[in-house]
This record gives structure tokens, sequence and C-alpha cells, in this order.
């Protein structure tokens, strides 16, 4: 079994800091100048040490477990009165046959002093509960990190499940594209088929980094434009701006996208007139504001807005992983106006 130095060295630290100060409460208990008897004392406690020691480590490793069990309260009861019982019984005769006879021949020592038993009593128990009183602070911090250890797994695995939702939400939706085009037997149809792939390429490995730069992001939105301007071709107007004063800033990927692809979707798939899509990007020290505006059809505007729904499985995606990675660092807002959908996004990427 591999010791683990670190906590035995908190230990002896314990121990040694324990004992000279325990030593300085004994001389004040006592009403003794403390610069006369002080050395008496500490001598005293490392006689009682050896007891303080077997009493702490048996109410730690076998008493204290027994607190996790409510049905075994009284056995713990029990074994805490008896280790006292037998702590300060070992306590006063080592004392009454070691200590007096070596420090103070001739001296007489009433074993069964009550007030000599009392002060046992007590020195034993600022003993116990001053480890016992570390030990459990101790306890709760680790029983605190575990908590947030466990939270932070569930929130990395709810946050992997929303990206793996993404991937195939996108596929799919980029595949439509590929259908209309084919269907058309388009000339674009190859080109868009060699885009895809490309972007599928920086979906399913660039993205698997925690953070990616906001360059990165924004590269694929351009490409992603590219790829939808080959299936709409003239009715699509897309006004794409973009103001980054740092690219190598960094970002949860997938963030932007989803928006892009939604206006897309709900835009220009969600009508058959022209269609104007507005997207700006503006990255100013560490504030990322992100806009995209896109017509919509006044009946598909009608009944969106009747019902409150703010856009499909990409959005509210995204809205959850805005809320794990970016918890109050990020403002989403999505409105409908004048046969308009707009959401704008603002992160604070410091955090």
């Amino acid at each position: 079994m591999k010791l683990n130095w670190q906590r035995i060295s908190l230990h002896i630290i314990f121990w040694a800091v324990y004992v000279p100060l325990n030593a300085v409460l004994n001389c004040f208990l006592q009403r003794v100048p403390l610069e006369e008897h002080f050395k008496d004392a500490l001598i005293g406690e490392f006689f009682s040490l050896p007891i303080k020691l077997i009493l702490t480590y048996f109410v730690f490793y076998y008493v204290i477990p027994l607190y996790l069990d409510r049905s075994k309260i009284w056995k713990l009861v029990g074994l805490l009165l008896f280790a006292f019982g037998v702590s300060t019984l070992i306590y006063r005769l080592e004392i009454a046959f070691i200590y007096f006879p070596i420090f103070k021949p001739g001296e007489s020592y009433n074993l069964l002093n009550p007030k000599g038993l009392l002060l046992t009593e007590f020195d034993l128990f600022i003993t116990l509960a001053a480890a016992v009183t570390i030990k459990m602070i101790r306890v709760h911090y680790k029983s605190l990190e575990f908590e947030q250890e466990l939270m932070r797994e569930k929130l990395q695995s709810e946050l992997s499940f929303l990206r793996a939702q993404t991937n195939p939400h996108f596929l799919f939706n980029t595949l439509n594209n590929l259908y209309v085009l084919a269907r058309k037997k388009s000339d674009k149809t190859p080109d868009a088929i060699m885009m895809l792939s490309k972007i599928m390429r920086f979906v399913l490995y660039e993205c698997r980094a925690p953070r990616i730069s906001v360059q990165d992001e924004a590269k694929i939105i351009q490409d992603y434009i590219e790829l939808e301007k080959l299936r709409y071709s003239k009715r699509l107007t897309v006004d794409y701006q973009e103001e980054i004063d740092n690219p190598h800033t960094s970002i949860a990927p997938l963030l932007l996208l989803p928006f892009v692809e939604n206006s897309f979707k709900h835009g220009a798939g969600g009508t058959t007139g022209d269609v104007a899509i507005s997207i700006r990007i503006s990255l100013h020290e560490h504030t990322l504001s992100f806009v995209v505006q896109n017509t919509l059809d006044p009946e598909v505007d009608l009944n969106a807005s009747a019902s409150g729904e703010i856009g499909g499985i990409g959005l509210r995606n995204v809205q959850r992983q805005l809320a794990l990675i970016y918890p109050d660092h990020h403002e989403l807002r999505t409105t409908r106006d004048h046969g308009f959908f707009t959401a704008k996004l603002k992160i604070n990427l410091n955090n």
C-alpha cells in the first residue's frame, strides 16, 4: 500500500502545533507562571501524547464511521464513553506511576482526585474536539469538491449530448439543400458537395476542442453562407459584416452557426419570395456581439408569434449550451417584428 506522505505530514504538523499550545493552556488552567512551568507542562504533554493519539485515531477510524449509519447511534455513544473512560484511566495511571516517579519523586499523587479526573477529561476532550473539528472541516470540503466534480461531469455530459445533437441536425438540414440541387440537376451540385465536405470536416474534427478561435467560427459561417447561396441563387441576398479586433480570441465551437442555419431554414426555406438575411459579427475587447436577421413569410410569422416559439431544436440547443458554458455572461434576445426575425447575442468571452 502506497503511503500518502502529504496526509501524514499534515497530521504531524497538527500534533507539532497542538502539543506546545496545549502546554500553554495547561499553565493558564493551573494558574501558574508560564515562563516557570512551560517546560514541565511540555514534558507532561509528551507523556500523555501516546494516549491522545490512540484515542483520537480510534475515534477517527472506528467511531466516526458509525455516524454514517443512523441505526448504530447508541453504539457510537457507548464507544465514545468507553474510549474516554479507558483513556482517562490510562492517562491517570501513567502520570501516577511514570511521570511523577521520574520528574516529581517524593510527591504524592491522588489517582482518583475529582478535580484531577475532571482536568484529565477536559484535556482529552479538548484534544479530541480540536482534531475532530479539523477532520470534519476537511471532510466537508472534500464532500463539496466531490459534489462540484459530479456537477461538472453532469454538465459536461449534457454539453457533449447537446453538441452530439448539433452535428446530425446540421447535417440533416444541409443534405436537404443538396437534395434540392440534385433534383434540379444543377451544375452546382458537385461544388455544394465539396463545400459540405469541408464544413463537415470542421464540425466533426476541429469542433471537438472545448474552444476554437472566433475567426474559425466566423470562417465556417462564411462557408455555410456560400453553400446556401448555391441553392437559393438570385432570390437570396445576404449582407455579412465582420469586425474582429482579435481573431485568436477563444469561443465555444458551433455557438453562432445554428443562428445562421436557422435564418436560412426559416427565412429562405420558409418562403418562396425574395429573402434578405443580415449577419453581423463584432468582437471588441473580448465582448462578442452577434446579430442575425432574416425576412419571414407573413403567415409563418403570424403562426410562430401565436405559438410563442423562437426557433427549432437548433436554437433551443444553443440556448442550453450558452447557459452551461457562459452562465451570467451572455445575453440572448430574439424578436419578430414587421416581417423580420432577429436574434441578438452578446457574450463576454473573458469568462
